[in-house]
């Protein structure tokens, strides 16, 4: 990450906050759960989409996706295994990983920083 990063991360962490003063700032996510989506045949990245839960707050879904840019998606609902911050929910042989309930900031928050100050 370059300083010109950074500064832009910093730019676009601090707009967000100021336009969500009482929101959630961040998700943690752990090396588990990102090598878990990785690890699957054929898996080059992790997207992430934004959703809103029941209450309003925002979440992350993380799904990995293939060379051509396709998530990676069960054929059959059934074929899905979920994973989250609290469960781990394995079917026979599972073939897709789809990551949500990640744990949010706060309270899992970094000390005071040029990203979240």
């Amino acid at each position: 990450m370059t300083n010109n990063d950074l500064q832009q991360a910093s730019a676009w962490t601090r707009n967000y906050r100021n336009q969500n003063p009482n929101g959630i700032k961040a998700h943690c996510l752990s090396a588990e759960t990102l090598q878990g989506i990785l690890s699957q045949k054929g898996c080059v990245g992790v997207r992430s989409y934004y959703g809103l839960d029941d209450a309003g707050q925002p979440q992350l879904v993380l799904v990995g996706y293939d060379a051509n840019d396709h998530d990676m998606l069960p054929a059959a609902p059934t074929e899905l295994q979920r994973m989250d911050a609290e469960n781990l929910v394995e079917e026979a042989e599972p073939s897709v990983r789809v990551s949500i309930n990640h744990v949010p900031c706060p309270p899992c928050c970094s000390s005071g920083n040029i990203l979240n100050s």
